[in-house]
């Protein structure tokens, strides 16, 4: 094809689209166009069916070891959580959604009503479950280091009842590693109530191998199936000690894994996860039909932020679509305002129904693994499985799961991995829509409901072990959320007026660049967005404004020509500060003697800019 033009109906060839593609590149290398994921995996801009069988195809059959293509039969459970600090109404919350069509519920836990429901004795646990059937609603349990106190609890209101779909979900290590409790919760005693109930419950999720403390935390895809990994891995072996088969010890243990928003990359996770379980078990002894990993599917809190609280719902919906295609048993999506507070009733229906959208409209859960065969998917599940497999066998090479934190191993990784990704963010490489892309400034924030701890008995502390690193939550918007608190305290809100140079065309792309980014950290842009006639007439605009801080924004040309003169005389119009939209380059010795202060662009630390910039305001952290 001599003009390399593709006609329709021709057959699709690989060197005339690559031919295609390097004509837009522009003589750039082909290697722009391949991006890589947080643990570093490439991703291509073209997949192929080969690359989906460069290795031994591993997926097998929906239903079948090694369960990639997933293990449930027909829909997944909607659990959704609930961690009102009142039991009472907590128990009006339950209620309500059962009654909304949330078929199972998860009980978050803390007695001192911090993080979770202040269920503090037998009495509490029977108002949070007050007029609930537990024979066919489902229950499992988030108890942190209360955990085995309050499955002892569940156990007892079990009896005489057959219910469905329980989950004890005792965790001794993820509490541990997470807030730094220790013990944890009594991990003998976790491990010989597992023995020691499974006969009567054999259906029952006992405990729970936690993904969300590394993904909350800030860790890459393959650092949470690891430490996933790593923990049921030490479950298992504790189980062994106690007599529980393989078997058994597989069938008693969950995954509780948080998901994204980056779908497909999500979907990859999921599939992956069964994919390395299933060789785990493999390599156990068990039988074929005994290593399908059972999922507990969350929406991402780290994702979640409290600006434009609205933008979660979309955040949220793409997680459940991620993990109801990637397979999930269970799914609890989050309410909208989860990064603000406890969610209203409406909060929750948009939750819960957002889930029913997908099952009952979408009909997600009348198709096995829909994302399966996709040359992308399948890829990423088989590098993702690689990767995590890979660093599930360094934990292990440095004593397990319970040693690797002790040393501080693990967490280091994390951290080394967040610490990445939040240059990206504070950089703006990665943005977040309406904190530091788009925000609005003055927009209502959603309403919430104001919780308060019901009670006042007092509730002892539990042990600290100083020694362990822990792995507390983040939300990657924060940094920007922070910057935003400090300007909307003050009345009026800072403004700095913009110095637009040129026409709109010229002006247009790099003045609502600036504009965004002062958006970003709170502050509002003032001044005619229309081209000035004069250099006089600009210079009287910002008189009239009477504001203390100025952007100047054109083009380079512009800037070399009009810069200088435009600083010098909004300085002696009374300007405090002057900022410059671009970067200086060589002329920077001259711009800054003209009275330019700052220079903001594309690439910059916008966090450390944003500071600057309120230092101007006279706001200081």
């Amino acid at each position: 094809m001599t003009d390399k033009t593709l006609q329709l109906g021709e057959p699709a060839d690989e060197a005339d689209w690559r031919a295609l593609v390097e004509q837009g590149l522009k003589g750039a290398p082909w290697s722009r166009l391949v991006g890589k994921t947080a643990d570093g995996i490439p991703i291509q801009p073209l997949y192929r069916e080969p690359d989906m069988h460069t290795a031994e195809d591993v997926s097998g059959m929906p239903g079948a070891a090694p369960f990639v293509r997933g293990a449930r039969d027909g829909a997944w459970l909607v659990r959704q959580s609930f961690s009102h600090p009142s039991p009472e109404q907590a128990n009006r919350d339950i209620l309500a959604d059962l009654a909304g069509g949330v078929s199972a519920i998860e009980l978050v836990i803390d007695p001192k009503g911090g993080r979770g429901i202040a269920v503090r004795d037998e009495a509490d646990f029977d108002l949070v479950l007050a007029d609930v059937i537990l024979e066919a609603a489902p229950v499992s349990l988030d108890a942190g280091p209360h955990a085995l106190w309050a499955a002892e609890t569940l156990r007892a209101k079990l009896k005489g009842v057959a219910p469905v779909g329980v989950a004890f979900n005792l965790d001794p290590i993820g509490p541990w590693l997470r807030d730094g409790f220790a013990p944890a919760c009594d991990e003998a005693g976790s491990y010989d109530f597992v023995a020691a109930t499974q006969r009567d419950l054999p259906n029952a999720r006992y405990l729970r191998a936690d993904a969300r403390i590394v993904h909350e935390a800030g860790g890459t895809e393959a650092q949470e199936l690891a430490s996933a990994l790593s923990l049921a891995i030490a479950h298992l072996r504790a189980l062994e000690t106690r007599g529980v088969s393989i078997a058994d010890g597989a069938r008693a243990i969950s995954f509780a894994v948080a998901v994204g928003r980056d779908v497909l990359i999500e979907t990859a996770k999921l599939r992956a996860l069964r994919l390395c379980w299933a060789r785990v078990v493999e390599a156990s002894g068990a039988t074929p039909a005994q290593r399908s990993a059972h999922i507990h599917a969350f929406s991402s809190q780290r994702m979640m932020t409290r600006y434009d609280a609205w933008t979660n719902i979309l955040r949220v919906t793409t997680s459940a679509f991620a993990a109801a295609i990637g397979g999930a048993d269970d799914i609890t999506t989050y309410p909208l305002t989860d990064a603000l507070g406890m969610p209203t009733a409406f909060a929750r229906r948009v939750a819960r129904n957002t889930q029913h959208v997908l099952l009952e409209e979408c009909r997600l859960g009348h198709v096995a693994d829909p994302a399966g065969g996709a040359w992308f998917v399948e890829t990423m599940t088989r590098d993702l499985a690689a990767k995590a497999w890979e660093l599930m066998q360094q934990i292990e090479s440095r004593g397990g799961a319970v040693e690797a934190i002790k040393s501080g191993w693990l967490q280091g990784e994390v951290v080394k991995a967040r610490q990445a990704r939040e240059n990206l963010i504070a950089t703006r490489r990665e943005p977040i829509t309406g904190v530091s892309d788009y925000p609005l400034l003055d927009a209502a924030l959603p309403e919430i409901e104001r919780a308060s701890n019901p009670s006042s008995k007092p509730v002892p502390d539990e042990p600290v072990d100083a020694s362990v690193t822990r792995l507390p939550p983040i939300r990657w918007a924060e940094p920007f959320e922070r910057l935003r608190d400090a300007m909307e305290v003050r009345k009026p809100r800072p403004a700095a007026f913009f110095a637009n140079i040129g026409a709109l065309s010229e002006f247009g792309a790099r003045a609502q660049w600036a504009r965004n980014l002062l958006a970003s950290g709170g502050v509002s842009a003032i001044g005619p967005e229309e081209a000035h006639a004069t250099m006089d007439t600009l210079i009287d605009a910002f008189r009239l404004t009477k504001a203390r801080v100025a952007v100047i924004t054109g083009t380079d040309a512009a800037y070399a020509e009009h810069a200088e003169n435009c600083a010098q005389r909004l300085k002696a119009a009374g300007a405090d500060w002057v900022i410059l939209a671009g970067k200086a380059g060589e002329r920077e010795a001259a711009y800054r003697k003209a009275g330019v202060d700052q220079f903001v662009f594309a690439g910059q630390d916008a966090i450390e800019a944003l500071e600057t910039v309120h230092t101007a305001f006279g706001v200081t952290r």
